[in-house]
């Protein structure tokens, strides 16, 4: 399958993010949780690009109605992971789409157009950043791991249970970092800058794009039980260079 009107799809939609007068069009969602007229813009755009080019695969996103539209392929959508950074221009934030056949993750691209990175993954033709490729780290001791880690900001019921495995992980780590974006994360620890990642209550456009790059650069992400993560339902996430997981599983569970 041809990838590259969605290529183009998300990298023409990057320009939104340019525009700061965005960034006061915030609608609140929920608890801590909140919508602005980039985000919307972003999916407009992309949704219709991606029915004219791909009239016979849905599109999952967050910011819409979802039930029931499920199918074999499917492409899914975060236009802008990374919200409440953008709200406060605050990098990094960027857009996530990913395309899923039978529940495996086949392509992602994750387009930061506030720093011009542009991540890469296409199943069994490696991942690259700004078209050059790239490779997760060869670190296997976690004492001279870097870490990324993110809040579960809308679930804080769970903050004690989640801040305490943060500690822990933290402890034994070189050092944590948490930046507000969890699909730029997890392309860090692709592209060899992070060594691992780990959060709670993901949801499928958080990671599905991501995971893909990591996979291709040579990594894994599973859910915090071993198992490939969920692209219907939100996971509780683990990636890493291969070399961490079995060690950070030990820590998070």
């Amino acid at each position: 399958m041809d990838f590259d009107k969605a290529i183009g799809a998300v990298l023409d939609s990057g320009r939104f993010m340019k525009d700061s007068s965005f960034r006061n069009t915030a609608i609140k969602k929920g608890d801590k949780d909140f919508v602005t007229a980039c985000d919307i813009a972003i999916q407009k755009k992309i949704a219709a690009d991606l029915k004219h080019y791909y009239p016979d695969i849905p599109l999952i996103a967050e910011e819409k109605e979802n039930e029931g539209i499920y199918a074999d392929i499917v492409f899914i959508l975060d236009p802008l992971d990374g919200t409440t950074n953008f709200m406060h221009g605050y990098e990094p934030s960027c857009i996530s789409l990913g395309c899923v056949y039978k529940d495996e993750p086949v392509f992602g691209i994750v387009h930061d157009p506030l720093l011009n990175n542009t991540y890469i993954g296409e199943k069994k033709k490696g991942a690259s950043l700004n078209g050059q490729p790239i490779k997760v780290s060869d670190t296997f001791n976690i004492g001279e791991a870097l870490i990324a880690c993110e809040t579960s900001p809308y679930e804080r019921e769970g903050a004690d249970m989640h801040f305490d495995k943060l500690k822990k992980v933290f402890l034994a780590s070189m050092d944590i970092r948490i930046s507000g974006s969890a699909a730029l994360d997890i392309c860090y620890v692709a592209q060899g800058k992070a060594d691992a990642f780990l959060t709670r209550n993901l949801k499928p456009w958080d990671y599905c794009a991501a995971t893909c790059i990591l996979n291709e650069a040579g990594g894994i992400c599973t859910d915090w039980q071993g198992n490939p993560p969920s692209m219907k339902t939100k996971s509780d996430i683990l990636a890493s260079n291969r070399l961490l997981q079995e060690v950070l599983y030990a820590y998070i569970r």
